[in-house]
């Protein structure tokens, strides 16, 4: 991923097709970055964590969810009121943010 890629992605929201909040693409040390581990968006079990397996989010059969390659309605980010991409594991979707690799490849993941 480019660092202009990167640098626009950075501190997009992640809104779920529902409406939820479910953190943002930031650094680990952002209090809402789904790479803060201590943030509710970070923690693994954390209703609205897309870390969390259990949830609509963050399992691999919702159709809302970001590792679900199928899913029909993944996440937007939303950055400054404007859609900048789709966080989805789905190789060829359009605007496609894998939440797999996007933290390590802009520098936001702590490991």
């Amino acid at each position: 991923m480019s660092s202009f890629r990167c640098f626009e992605l950075e501190g997009a929201k992640i809104i779920a097709e529902d409406g939820t909040f479910l953190g943002t693409l930031d650094n680990s040390y952002s209090s809402d970055s789904i790479f803060n581990q201590f943030s509710d968006f970070g923690k693994e079990y954390h209703s609205d964590s897309i870390w969390n397996e259990y949830s609509d989010w963050g399992n691999n059969y919702s159709s809302m969810s970001p590792f679900n390659e199928y899913a029909s309605t993944p996440p937007i980010l939303l950055k400054d009121g404007e859609v900048v991409g789709k966080l989805t594991v789905k190789a060829f979707e359009y605007d496609a943010v894998n939440p797999y690799t996007v933290g390590k490849d802009c520098g936001w993941a702590s490991d």
